[in-house]
């Protein structure tokens, strides 16, 4: 099970804490994301898979607290 990183955000974007949690895959992260930030008085969520090896962490997507809508890095990367 791959451990993602999770970063409730302040609206200016800065995250001072992350919360690490596994998951089965990228869509249950992003569902977990929207439980965080119900959760935590912010903005949104930043979730990150940890490198499983050198090759650096993998932006996953993102929740916006309000909407607590998931969007993915593809989704971002499409807008």
């Amino acid at each position: 099970m791959p451990t993602y990183l999770f970063y409730p955000r302040r609206a200016d974007g800065v995250s001072l804490i992350f919360i690490a949690k596994g998951a089965d895959n990228d869509l249950d992260a992003l569902e977990l994301a929207s439980d965080i930030a119900a959760a935590h008085d912010c903005a949104g969520v930043f979730v990150w898979e940890a490198a499983a090896d050198s090759g650096g962490d993998r932006f996953v997507g993102e929740v916006d607290r309000q909407s607590r809508a998931p969007r993915s890095a593809s989704t971002a990367a499409e807008a």
